[in-house]
């Protein structure tokens, strides 16, 4: 869920050849036979994706789950390819020799590859590009949509998780660094708190990092020797810190990450995004023909974003039960918020 800043530099251009011969392939559909320029007829009839991430696949989290996506789009009929572009000075020089080799559709994931998009998508307006977890680009490019994801929806339904489980009375909110987006997400997170218990206290504190597990765990275990006993923790791999804390405490957390550590016995729910479908969804709207330029956003109505109960809860003990119970006042909220009957705050002051 982290949108970092990125970082521009351009070496020369790849040679398209080489470039493709280095992708590597999560499956393919039909090939077809190749035409000019190495295109295969599918290709050319608009029916390759291919899908570039700042980071290597084996995160367990938001690149994983993107690569995942890409099964469902191959299923589709699509020529599906995952490029890991690890190295922010190939950005620009990659996106371009994949539009030149004619890739119908190239997909990008966070903050890195803003200005790398800007420089390349309006070479190639027929090339379509879309942007997973992306602020919207002012002026709106014809040939590119941005993909962002709500992420208060779910923070406010972990806020009414956290106060109906919680025993002591004080529940917590460890963020990845102070960020506006992370801001927001506390506020929603306080006031589904106490929309549910007028009486909880809500404290919350930031690492610094996203990848900074020791550092999570550190401010975890402060928290939790402050009464703390259930935890929302948005802070990606530093996250990983907070649960390793709330194993030792004995206490509950609510993780950021799809694929929550098996073993952990403090795991109770997981709010985070559906990378991959949301990618996925968004695609197939091009040959529906409502794929449309500019920001989209996905939230709970389309699955975008969720907060469920996390896979291991039953080895959780007895907590299981009052957090299964919690779940059906849960529903009840989500509908609402759906329904637009909750308002979910947007405040992005420092919490």
């Amino acid at each position: 869920m982290t949108v970092r800043t990125a970082i521009r530099t351009t070496r020369p251009l790849l040679a398209v050849g080489a470039l493709l011969a280095s992708l590597v392939l999560t499956g393919c559909g039909s090939a077809g036979a190749a035409g000019q320029n190495g295109r295969t007829q599918d290709e050319a009839s608009g029916k390759s994706v291919t899908l570039v991430t700042p980071q290597k696949a084996g995160d367990s989290g938001p690149t994983d789950n993107l690569v995942a996506g890409l099964g469902k789009l191959k299923e589709a009929g699509y020529i599906t390819r995952f490029v890991a572009a690890t190295d922010p000075s190939s950005h620009e020089s990659t996106l371009r020799s994949l539009a030149q080799a004619g890739t119908s559709v190239i997909v990008v994931s966070f903050s890195e590859f803003i200005q790398p998009v800007k420089a390349v998508a309006a070479e190639f307006p027929n090339t379509r590009f879309v942007h997973i977890y992306a602020d919207p680009y002012q002026p709106t490019i014809p040939n590119v949509q941005t993909v962002s994801f709500d992420t208060r929806a779910p923070s406010y339904l972990a806020g009414v998780l956290a106060a109906t489980v919680s025993k002591t009375g004080v529940i917590g909110f460890i963020g990845g660094t102070a960020i506006p987006s992370l801001y927001a997400d506390f506020h929603a997170f306080e006031a589904g708190a106490k929309a549910t218990r007028a009486d909880i206290t809500v404290k919350s504190a930031y690492v610094g990092s996203f990848g900074d597990p020791v550092k999570g765990q550190q401010i975890a275990q402060t928290m939790f020797s402050n009464k703390v006993d259930v935890m929302l923790a948005y802070a990606g791999g530093s996250s990983l810190g907070v649960v390793r804390a709330a194993d030792q405490a004995g206490t509950h957390v609510i993780y950021d990450n799809a694929e929550s550590p098996e073993t952990a016995r403090s795991v109770i729910a997981v709010a985070s995004q559906h990378y991959g479908d949301t990618m996925a969804r968004n695609v197939l709207t091009i040959p529906a023909g409502t794929w449309k330029a500019g920001q989209t956003v996905a939230g709970l109505a389309d699955g975008g974003t969720f907060l469920d109960p996390a896979g291991q809860l039953d080895s959780t003990g007895k907590s299981a039960a009052d957090v299964r119970k919690a779940f059906e006042t849960i529903a009840n909220v989500k509908t609402k918020i759906i329904e637009g009957t909750v308002d979910v705050p947007f405040n992005t002051d420092p919490s």
